[in-house]
């Protein structure tokens, strides 16, 4: 049997082989690369009306602040942030990952920026009105 003729015969053989491995390589590439898909979210637990607090990194921590994030970009609120952004008790911001800045909002309060840090992830706030 040559070679063309093997083709022919067992094409749809050889395409599924071929997508069955394409599939389980980039599977094996997320599984082994130790990032966690699910983003944890620090809330802000201060006065969004002192700017230093809302810089401050150690004032977003993991635990629930009560309010409704509903992105009005007013007053600071929460941030969905990965794993290794955390500090090394995983329950607040680590401020070599994730420097805060702030940026006053029209209601005389302020938001939070990023200014620098070694995160790759998105820097996303959620704030409230």
């Amino acid at each position: 049997m040559n070679l063309k003729n093997f083709i022919k015969t067992n094409a749809m053989a050889l395409l599924a082989i071929g997508t069955i491995g394409g599939f389980s390589a980039f599977k094996a590439s997320n599984m082994t690369s130790g990032k966690s898909l699910i983003p944890v979210t620090v809330q802000f637990q201060g006065n969004p009306a002192i700017q230093s607090q809302v810089e401050d990194e150690s004032m977003w921590t993991t635990s629930p602040n009560g309010q409704t994030c509903d992105g009005a970009n007013q007053k600071s609120c929460n941030i969905p942030v990965d794993h290794t952004d955390l500090n090394s008790s995983g329950t607040a911001l680590n401020p070599s990952r994730i420097t805060l800045g702030s940026s006053l909002t029209s209601s005389g309060n302020y938001i939070p920026t990023k200014t620098g840090g070694s995160s790759t992830t998105p820097f996303n706030p959620v704030n409230r009105n």
